[in-house]
């Protein structure tokens, strides 16, 4: 049986003065002072280490962890990062569920953008030759922009309402939960403010949709990043992480 991640007494400290984080498979270079509490004796991670109350996590100072020039696999109190892959995935299922809301609610536009569009795509899929000009004049046409501009603004509002909502009552979007991700305040566990939720939402989605490039610089911050933040979640002080 293998033990769970957490801070347990650093096998390496004889004085067992020393807190170091076991990540569920190894030692890591996580360490901190322990706190002046009576503990059991500490045996080595494959003895199957006493499991460590609460009181044992150290109040690490959040402006200090992790030390510098390391990469944090845990948020101060110990609640492991989520994988990067995961969140990726979590993103995909969320961008989908989105637009088939989206396209449901604005039914009414996209129905009129695609009776414009469609004897332009039926007469390129023929063969035909006008269709370079007629797609021109669909960028020209009126009620196509009147319409797609009605689509964008449906779509904008859908999600800022699932975006925000399920990351303020439940922590995670869809996705997220999917994956057993949530999102959570860097210094302190439980759900985000509603503050936060919003800020997540504008330095993400929002934008994303405005400037299509930082959807992409967005997603890979964490990729560098010592606390595996997005830009958004530097925005809002939040941080993705493994559901309990």
């Amino acid at each position: 049986m293998s033990t769970p991640a957490g801070w347990y007494p650093d096998p390496s400290d004889p004085s067992r003065s020393q807190l170091r984080w076991w990540d569920g498979a190894q030692w890591t270079e996580h360490v901190h002072a322990q706190a002046p509490v009576h503990q059991p004796h500490a045996q080595q991670p494959h003895q199957q280490p006493y499991a460590p109350q609460q009181h044992a996590h150290p109040q690490y100072p959040p402006s200090q962890y992790p030390a510098p020039g390391v990469r944090a696999i845990a948020t101060p109190d110990g609640q492991a990062l989520g994988n990067l892959g995961l969140r990726l995935v979590a993103r995909v299922i969320d961008a989908l569920l989105v637009t088939v809301i989206a396209s449901l609610a604005g039914w009414a536009p996209l129905r009129t953008m695609n009776a414009i569009v469609e004897p332009v795509t039926q007469d390129m899929l023929t063969g035909g030759t006008g269709w370079l000009t007629a797609f021109s004049d669909v960028a020209r046409n009126t009620t196509y922009l009147a319409a797609q501009r009605e689509l964008t603004l449906i779509t904008v509002v859908v999600s800022a309402v699932y975006t925000i909502l399920t990351i303020r009552f439940y922590g995670a979007t869809p996705g997220k939960a999917i994956c057993r991700l949530r999102v959570r305040d860097w210094q302190r566990p439980g759900l985000p403010t509603f503050g936060q939720a919003v800020v997540r939402w504008i330095g993400s989605d929002m934008l994303g949709s405005i400037v299509g490039l930082w959807y992409l610089i967005d997603f890979l911050w964490p990729c560098w990043d010592q606390r595996r933040q997005a830009l958004h979640d530097k925005l809002a002080r939040t941080v993705v992480v493994k559901r309990r």
